[in-house]
């Protein structure tokens, strides 16, 4: 049976989305062609994929097993022939990148270095950590908080750098408002966290165990660099990564000194598949280089 592999790749969106409209607009195509293209792959494959309601569409139990066997296939042929090109010269293609955007802006700092050494190399980079990316093939590797490999056995993490969690506020916040001296003096202070569900890890140190104080606080941002900003700018108390230059400017004040990090683990995240591609290698050993800015003396 010979498959066409932009069908393979459109059903893959469709799945995801549960919705023709929907899936329509992020493949930049018309809901009426991504729909024959669902009815023509159902006739070809011989099996009932969805199930269709009002609302949109189900995977039955026969495209959920469909599923996960174009994941597989669309992946290795996406990346594996890379990988084989690679293997006996230098690194050289695409290479898509995920990760949070205060890694980004680093990356971006550094990168024509980077470029200069691997001249073959072009990029795609994306701010939205999604480990169904790495599944397919959309991206090559990731930056993750969380690590996968409990319940994604298909990836490789490899410890990439510690990031030191401290609580700061902006000396121009403490001009009207009191040096709180303990964790639960924030209670009566303007607390910024950060918002997400893989994100709430770098808010521990400011939570600590009572969640109950912090249930409504004064601002939540999705990113680290709109926490610096809003740090800075005095808008209130939140929890930032260890930065001593930020300390030496004056721009922020460590507000509990004496108390211990909370340090944040982060992994640089491929598939299985990629194991041996130059562009995983080069890669990450330009990220262990420029994330050493984030340790501690």
């Amino acid at each position: 049976m010979d498959f066409n592999l932009d069908r393979l790749r459109t059903f893959i969106v469709v799945a995801r989305m549960k919705n023709l409209s929907a899936a329509a607009k992020e493949l930049g195509a018309t809901q009426p062609n991504v729909g024959r293209q669902m009815a023509a792959l159902e006739k070809e494959v011989n099996l009932v994929l969805f199930s269709r309601h009002s609302r949109g569409l189900d995977l039955t139990k026969q495209g959920q097993e469909f599923l996960e066997l174009c994941q597989d296939i669309v992946g290795r042929l996406a990346q594996g022939t890379d990988v084989i090109r690679e293997r006996d010269s230098e690194p050289e293609g695409r290479f898509n990148f995920v990760c949070g955007i205060g890694l980004l802006e680093t990356i971006l700092e550094n990168i024509v270095s980077f470029s200069e050494k691997f001249p073959k190399i072009s990029f795609g980079f994306s701010s939205t950590t999604n480990v169904y990316q790495l599944q397919i093939g959309g991206a090559d590797a990731a930056v993750m908080l969380v690590p996968q490999n409990a319940s994604e056995p298909d990836f490789i993490q490899r410890p990439l750098y510690n990031n030191p969690m401290r609580i700061y506020a902006s000396p121009h916040y403490f001009q009207s408002h009191p040096m709180p001296q303990t964790l639960k003096d924030l209670n009566f202070h303007k607390v910024i966290l950060f918002a997400g569900e893989d994100q709430e890890s770098l808010n521990q140190q400011i939570m600590g165990s009572n969640l109950e104080g912090f249930s409504h606080p004064f601002i939540k941002v999705a990113t680290t660099p709109a926490m610096r900003t809003a740090l800075i700018n005095g808008a209130g108390i939140g929890c930032y990564g260890y930065h001593q230059e930020i300390i030496d400017k004056g721009l922020l004040v460590d507000v509990f000194p004496d108390m211990p990090d909370q340090v944040v683990p982060y992994y640089y995240t491929y598939h299985k598949r990629l194991e041996g591609s130059p562009k995983i290698e080069a890669f990450y050993e330009f990220l262990k280089d420029i994330t050493k800015i984030w340790e501690r003396p």
